[in-house]
């Protein structure tokens, strides 16, 4: 399952470091199959009702009609469709604890998902994955060529992070609540640094998480015009208002 899975370290664009394990070509595979059978289950149960169609005269044409973009959406929508509503996950990724992710360890977006699985076509050739996975073994990110264009990687997220909670701890303060400013508009990249942070506090050492805090907390205070004591609490104070914790 864990075969050639390994780690990397990813910068994001306000400069935090993090780790992320990423996922080999073992548990990739496994993700796959698990799509690949729910997507033969679709195609069959549309080709059992196509069949059942073909008796009714003048129906027929319009089952097989059915029956061909039913088979598209399978092959070439599917995965764009669920990385982009599931945040960078298929359901097969979901049981495997896999995640689409770009080169900074950022959220992945549209266009990434969509390159990523339009190319793999070229992964596929000569025949079942063959150049995909030569790209993976030869990748230090052990990435296939529709990653290599969209510009993504395919990390497992550990078990206890999926978990936790981007809790507010301690909550936010009636005189905090007062003094925010009215208003905090955060990127979806500072929302998804914030929250991993959030995530990890407990692991940290309060010194630990200060000096993580420190590499973003000055620039987003100047920014939105949040304060506090500590560049821990301007992060945790400003995602609060951001996202409506602050009550």
């Amino acid at each position: 399952m864990d075969l050639l899975d390994t780690t990397a370290a990813v910068m994001t664009p306000e400069r935090v470091r993090f780790r992320y394990r990423l996922a080999g070509p073992g548990r990739r595979a496994v993700a796959w199959l698990i799509d690949a059978l729910l997507r033969l289950i679709v195609v069959v149960g549309v080709m059992t009702v196509v069949v059942l169609l073909s008796i009714i005269p003048g129906v027929g044409a319009v089952g097989q009609g059915l029956f061909l973009v039913v088979l598209f959406i399978s092959e070439w929508v599917y995965g764009v469709f669920f990385e982009t509503v599931l945040g960078g996950r298929t359901p097969g990724k979901l049981l495997l604890s896999l995640r689409v992710v770009r080169e900074d360890g950022s959220p992945g977006r549209f266009t990434d998902y969509l390159l990523r699985n339009l190319v793999r076509a070229v992964d596929y050739l000569p025949g079942f994955f063959a150049i995909g996975l030569t790209s993976m073994l030869f990748d230090r990110r052990l990435r296939r060529v529709g990653d290599l264009v969209g510009g993504t990687v395919v990390v497992v997220e550990e078990r206890d992070s999926v978990r936790d909670r981007a809790e507010i701890q301690p909550p936010v303060s009636e005189e905090e609540r007062v003094a925010l400013p009215a208003r905090v508009d955060l990127s979806r990249e500072e929302l998804s640094v914030i929250e991993l942070f959030l995530r990890r506090r407990k692991r940290l050492s309060d010194d630990r998480a200060e000096e993580l805090a420190w590499l973003f907390g000055p620039a987003l205070s100047e920014r939105t015009g949040v304060t506090a004591p500590t560049w821990e609490r301007v992060l945790a104070l400003a995602y609060a208002r951001a996202v409506g914790k602050d009550r």
